[in-house]
């Protein structure tokens, strides 16, 4: 009995000496074995446990969703064998949101009320699909703390893109796409930084503004106020938010489908799709911006236009993406990753359409001159004293004067090809001089350079106008982007074949921005055998201008009344055969019957 109990002793000295070896050598080897990134995250019940459930996900799952075997730190960095959560989340890269005050990029649980619990979409606006919602007035309504959603590819102190960040992420497994991208116009906002000052003889000034931050000492030299580093400092983060990364193209997030694995909040595509392209419900940035709510011919309209409900380019409502039509690598060997055919060809599809225009009549006429109508977004854009994210600055783009003009202008291109724009008063005040800027139409790029460095963008510099109580010296141009989308059913002959071959277009608009209460205005755009003139500016409802604010900051039209006009000849050729118009103005009325009924 003695000899059983010595051994059972024994025995138990044995199993406590194991137990503590091995609970001292689990104590060695967590460090180096445990993944804490899958420990936690694949855990529901601890997450729940943690307050963020939204936040569980299996490696199996992000893999699928991905389509790639990166691990969570391949791509968000962090320390997984460190299993507490301030050491594993240390220097981990994440999702921000940026705060409308000075434009600070911040994590959600910075946010006076907390961002989304995922990053699944609601299906409810396209345009802010990923945006925080809170309730206001019994409605469901984006945060107003925010402005947009910073992916973690992106620089949280300029809110640009960030190629070191980039390289040590998706460019470890493609790095010649990384590499090719920074060479290409998107990847380094090629465009947007050639716009130097707003005197700039080469490009002239510009609707979305200048590259601030790096022309700062010579955009204030010409201005007549004060303007900061910190001013450039703040206009600059609002134009980096569209400085594009691959996150912006490829991340697609999903709502979760069970039937579905590749959906959920991880979802990357390689397709782009239209969404992607115009920000993919992060707000108006990327190509929203500067197609619904600037030119106002855009491909999505609905919630991305403004006024909202717009009709959308008939190629979008019959399911086309974007890289239908500009071409990118994936059809173009020759380009680059990234580098995208700005000029696309009615061609591909339409030959023989295209061939009979170039043989008729109307064979300087573009396409788009006839097929797009109901021009919507912009009606005048006035560069100000105002606040940008919440500091004061003299360069405050007051851009919601926002109204539809039912037919674009034609107008001759570089080409003599007849082409639609949108002519709209601009203005940039306290200049000192207007440089070396003649009155008159003038080209932003030259038509010989590539189609790939090229835009068909026009302007007429007006000139340095006086005559505000405030913020006088105004640079004066009227912006006169080209249509170049929201295809749809040809305009009718007598909207362009008048008796005096006059263009007019009655345009109002509702002004939504800082410095006053919303009201409504109109004017009137005429072109014909004098010049281009933008005449009868008014406000047709009261201007309840708000305290510590100037009207000349935000309408310098109310002071300087019709002087947006332009000499030349915009006139478009009248009839001179009735007879011959009348029976071409019949084919031509089949054809298009015809033809619309079959694409419909």
């Amino acid at each position: 009995m003695r000899k059983l109990i010595l051994i059972l002793a024994v025995l138990s000295i044995c199993i406590i000496a194991l137990f503590i070896v091995s609970n001292k050598t689990i104590a060695q080897q967590k460090p180096h074995d445990v993944n804490s990134c899958l420990e936690c995250h694949s855990n529901a019940e601890k997450m729940k446990e943690l307050g963020y459930p939204q936040f569980t996900m299996t490696k199996d799952e992000v893999e699928k969703q991905t389509g790639m075997p990166a691990t969570c730190t391949n791509c968000h960095f962090g320390n997984p064998k460190d299993n507490t959560k301030e050491g594993a989340h240390k220097d981990m890269l994440r999702l921000y949101y940026v705060r409308m005050k000075g434009f600070e990029a911040v994590t959600r649980d910075k946010l006076k009320k907390f961002a989304p619990e995922s990053l699944e979409p609601r299906g409810k606006n396209q345009m802010i699909d990923l945006l925080p919602i809170v309730e206001k007035e019994g409605k469901n309504v984006k945060d107003p703390e925010v402005n947009t959603i910073l992916f973690h590819d992106k620089n949280p102190d300029t809110l640009s893109y960030d190629y070191s960040i980039q390289e040590k992420t998706c460019g470890v497994c493609h790095p010649k796409q990384v590499e090719e991208f920074k060479k290409t116009a998107m990847g380094h906002n090629a465009k947007q930084s050639q716009y130097k000052t707003w005197t700039d003889e080469k490009r002239g000034p510009h609707n979305c503004g200048l590259w601030f931050i790096e022309n700062q000492a010579e955009i204030a030299k010409n201005t007549s106020v004060p303007y900061t580093s910190e001013m450039a400092k703040i206009n600059q983060k609002a134009c980096n938010t569209c400085h594009a990364g691959c996150l912006d193209c490829h991340y697609s997030p999903k709502k979760k489908d069970p039937n579905n694995p590749k959906m959920g909040s991880h979802t990357f595509t390689k397709t782009i799709s239209p969404q992607a392209c115009y920000g993919g419900g992060r707000g108006s940035i990327c190509h929203a911006g500067p197609e619904d709510r600037r030119r106002g011919g855009g491909y999505m309209g609905g919630d991305y236009a403004n006024p909202k409900g717009a009709i959308a380019d008939i190629h979008y409502s019959k399911g086309l993406l974007c890289t239908d039509c500009h071409e990118t690598a994936a059809k173009d060997k020759k380009l680059l990753h990234g580098e995208v055919k700005r000029q696309a060809k009615c061609t591909k599809c339409h030959e023989p359409a295209v061939k009979a225009v170039s043989k008729s009549i109307h064979k300087r006429l573009s396409c788009e001159a006839c097929h797009i109508q109901d021009v919507g977004a912009y009606t005048g854009t006035f560069w100000g004293p105002g606040k940008v994210g919440g500091v004061a600055t003299p360069f405050k783009k007051y851009k919601d004067y926002y109204g539809t003009m039912k037919e674009p202008i034609l107008i001759k291109d570089q080409k003599e090809r007849w082409v639609p724009v949108k002519p709209y008063a601009m203005a940039a005040m306290n200049q000192k001089s207007a440089g070396e800027l003649k009155p008159g139409l003038a080209w932003r790029y030259p038509v010989n350079l590539p189609d790939l460095e090229r835009t068909d963008d026009v302007y007429a510099f007006v000139g340095l106008l006086k005559g505000m109580p405030e913020n006088d010296n105004v640079l004066a141009w009227i912006q006169m982007d080209k249509m170049s989308h929201k295809y749809g059913k040809s305009r009718s002959c007598e909207s362009c074949h008048t008796k005096d071959g006059e263009q007019r277009q009655e345009v109002s608009w509702k002004y939504t921005d800082q410095g006053a209460e919303p009201f409504e205005g109109k004017h009137t755009v005429v072109a014909n055998k004098e010049g281009l003139f933008i005449k009868d500016i008014q406000a047709t409802t009261e201007i309840k201008v708000k305290e510590g604010w100037k009207l000349s900051s935000f309408a310098p039209w109310y002071y300087l009344k019709d002087q947006w006009q332009v000499e030349g000849n915009f006139s478009v050729p009248p009839v001179k055969n009735t007879t011959a118009y009348k029976n071409e103005k019949s084919k031509y009325e089949e054809v298009i019957k015809s033809a619309w009924k079959y694409h419909m």
